[in-house]
Formats: C-alpha cells, structure tokens, sequence
C-alpha cells in the first residue's frame, strides 16, 4: 500500500493529487485498453493524418499507422510506471525534474496546446450536436450547441478516469459499428477494394517512414509524457508491478493501434478515391454518403461523430490538462473546479477562429513532447533508479526545490532539446527526444556533484516498492 500522510509543509498537496493508494484503484488493464480506445478514435485525424497521402502510398500508410501507434504505446511505458508505483499524476512527479516552479511552467507548456485542442475537438463535436438538434428537431444554433457540448465534456469528465472508462466502454461499440459502415459504403460506392489502391496515393515527393511516425507520435506526445495521470487509478493485483505493467501495455496495445490505424485509413481513402477533397471535407462527404439525405441516419452519424469526439477530448486533452492547473493552486483549486475552467477556458478562446497562428503555435508547443519525455525518463530510469521520495514531491522547499524552485540543468537541457527539434522539423520528435536525453545525461554528470540531489536518491524518505511486497493488495 501507499501509506501517505500529508503534513504541514506539503503545500502543493491536496486532495485531487494525493497519490492513488493501490486498494483504491479501479482501472484494470481492459479498462486502460478501453480509454486507449477513446484516445484513438480521434474525428480530427480526418484532417491531421490525411495530407501524409502526399508523401506515402495506401499500402505503406496502413503500416506506418499501425507501427506508429504501437510507438506511442511503447512512449506510454516509459512513463506507466510511475502512475503504477506511485499512484501521482504528471503535474506532481515533474517536480522531481524540474523543480516545482519548473513543473508548473513545463506543466502549462504541455496543457496549452491541449486546451487548444480541446476546443477544436469540442466545435467539432459541438457541430454533430448541431447537425443532431437540426435532423430531429428542426432547431439549429451553434451557440447553444456549443454549450452543451461543454457541459457534457466537463460533465464526464469530473467523474475521473473511472467514469471516461464507463463511458468510452459505452461509446465504442457505437464507433465500431458506425465506423465500419463508413468504410463499407465508401469502398462500395466506388467499387473498390484494399488490394486495387494498395498502391494508389503519394502524389508528392516520397518521405522516409519516421516522418510519418513523428507524426503519429506527435499527436500523442502529451498523453505519452504524463500517461502516469491514468495509470495512478491503474490496479496492481497482489503487489506485483512487472506483472501490472505488462498486462496494461499489452492491453492498450492491443485496443489502440487497430482502432487508431482503422478509423485514420478511413479519412485517407476518402481523399485517395475523391480527386481534390481536403481532410477537412472527409466527415461531411461521409457523411452524406452513408446518410443520403436521411434525417434518422444523419441523427445516428450526428452522436457517433459526437461521442467520438467526447471519448477522445475528455482522455487525450481535457483530463491531463485539469491536473495541471490543480497544481497551480493546489490549495485553492480541486479537481472539479480546475474542470470547469479548462473546460470553459477551451471554448472562450475559441481556437477554430486561430487562422494561420494555430498551426505555428502547434508547431512551437508540439515540438516540446519529445524533450520532456527524455529528461522524464533520464530523471526517474537514469539517475534516480526508479525511486522517488512522495514527501519532497509535495514540499516546495524540499529537496526537489533545486535553484529557487528550478532546476536549470534540466530546464536548460529542455529547452535547448526544444529548439534543436524546431531545426529537423521532418524528424522532430525522434531527433528533440534522443538530443535532450542524451544533454541531461551529460549535463546531470558533470553537474551532479555541486547538484547531487539531481542525479542520487538518498535513502530518507524514498517510497519504494518491490515485486508482491504486500499480497495482501488484490485487484
């Protein structure tokens, strides 16, 4: 068990971001496969993943979606474990990193472009819900529509991770069918089969395959950097964590890259067989297709195109984004009120009106999942040999404060991992990720005698657990 009993000095605890003791943990591994699931089928990837047909065939993008995913799966495992063995979010052990001032600027980094994203997801999702009000009752307002799309996606939300797994498990089967529709009618329509455009697309210059894979994994960069804020409800049967961890990965494994190639291909395709159509026309010209003009069926495609969006934007950007800013004030903001202002936040700014600026501002901020997935993964694998101390994590002035809350070792290495991604756009993660671990492992060596806390944990105040210590933990 996690026996953790917060003190007087332990200002950046609170209730939302207390760790996760192992008896009351609800996620089995299904579950975590389940939410994975939600993550992947995501509507927007019509127009994210699409343009790649410029560069790929058919044939390989099926293989380059299906090895990406299982890429950003095995990014996921990197930082599993903490959320298994410790039962925190993201926004608590990056203090361990960075320093708890350095958490909260490398937690807003991360939750930005997800809040963005958020919104974009959510005015998509709030046109289905539109286009829902228009078919059945005649009724159509986009305002209205937007406000209950944001209320359901800050309803769903506050139930937790438990309660996105509920409702996922509900929506899947919905995607699955409508899905397979989708496809069904557009190879039908044009009387085509998997083999006959195998080999159909790449209309421009050809690319190496890990552009396309940076892309996959771009896309998932901020779940993979703090997949830990799942896997702190995640259950641990009789103590054992290598058993855990691998039952969780081979479960979203196994639930995420099929659902993430499948629905993806079906955008691809669509642009494939339709001379001049853009990712962003794919959904509408689906849409018309399987509907025909028929209001029920434009209904029924109107709540998979919703639920779909609700699954992903409440896992992939809503949820590990609330966690941040409880950290922020985390004596001032619980769970529920940091909910209500990223949810609201998401639609006031109102990103589908960005213009040109989105696509910079996600460039800048997107390039920084490589970077801080490295120096996560040197911190806890590399220098601190898995161990943390929960004390220290919840103390501003305990042994994580480094420099005045900083640690500008790992900041420096950060950010200068950042900009070198920004200078091999094509290849940014891969090339952003290896540079930044590669700079903390030099850069904590050389500095870790006058820093040792960077790069050593001392026996005082470390939890740590080891293979079936308590069996009397059960799932």
């Amino acid at each position: 068990m996690i026996n953790f009993q917060p003190k007087p000095e332990h200002d950046l605890y609170s209730e939302s971001l207390a760790p996760v003791d192992f008896s009351k943990r609800t996620i089995s591994p299904f579950g975590l496969g389940i939410i994975w699931f939600g993550i992947a089928v995501q509507v927007t990837s019509f127009v994210v993943m699409t343009p790649l047909v410029q560069y790929y065939t058919v044939g390989e993008l099926v293989w380059i979606n299906l090895i990406g995913q299982l890429l950003v799966c095995l990014a996921c495992f990197v930082t599993q474990e903490i959320g298994l063995k410790y039962g925190v979010s993201f926004a608590t052990t990056i203090t361990s990193v960075v320093g708890p001032l350095g958490g909260k600027i490398v937690g807003l980094v991360r939750a930005l472009p997800a809040i963005i994203f958020v919104g974009l997801n959510g005015f998509m999702g709030a046109t289905a819900v539109n286009m829902f009000m228009d078919s059945v009752f005649g009724f159509s307002n986009m305002v209205v529509a937007i406000i209950i799309n944001a209320a359901l996606l800050i309803l769903v939300t506050i139930t937790g991770a438990k309660g996105i797994e509920r409702f996922t498990s509900f929506a899947a089967p919905l995607m699955i069918i409508i899905g397979g529709i989708m496809f069904y009618k557009l190879m039908n329509t044009h009387g085509v089969t998997i083999i006959d455009i195998w080999d159909l697309g790449q209309t421009g210059e050809s690319k190496n395959w890990l552009y396309g894979f940076g892309v996959c994994l771009g896309g998932y960069a901020a779940v993979a950097m703090g997949f830990n804020d799942f896997t702190k409800d995640a259950k641990v049967k009789n103590g054992d964590m290598k058993k855990a961890a691998r039952n969780h990965l081979i479960s979203y494994s196994l639930l995420s890259a099929p659902a993430f190639m499948f629905f993806t291909m079906i955008g691809i395709i669509a642009v494939v067989l339709v001379p001049g159509m853009t990712g962003a026309e794919v959904l509408p010209y689906l849409t018309d297709l399987v509907a025909g003009g028929n209001n029920f069926i434009i209904a029924i495609l109107a709540i998979f195109v919703f639920v779909a969006q609700l699954s992903t934007n409440t896992a992939a950007n809503l949820f590990p984004s609330v966690y941040v800013i409880c950290a922020l004030a985390p004596k001032k903001l619980n769970f529920k009120v940091a909910t209500v202002i990223v949810g609201v936040l998401a639609f006031v700014l109102q990103p589908w009106n960005f213009g040109p600026i989105l696509d910079v501002f996600l460039a800048v901020f997107g390039a920084a999942g490589g970077p801080a997935l490295g120096i996560i993964a040197v911190d806890y694998y590399y220098f601190r040999k898995r161990k943390l101390s929960l004390g220290d994590l919840f103390n501003s002035k305990g042994k994580y404060s480094y420099w005045h809350g900083i640690n500008l070792v790992a900041m420096s290495c950060y950010l200068l991992g950042i900009v070198i991604g920004l200078l091999f756009l094509d290849y940014n993660y891969f090339v952003s990720l290896a540079a930044t671990s590669v700079l903390y492992i030099v850069a904590g060596n050389l500095f870790g005698k006058k820093f040792p806390v960077m790069v050593t944990e001392t026996a005082e105040n470390i939890t740590d657990f080891t293979i079936n210590e308590d069996p009397k933990v059960t799932m």
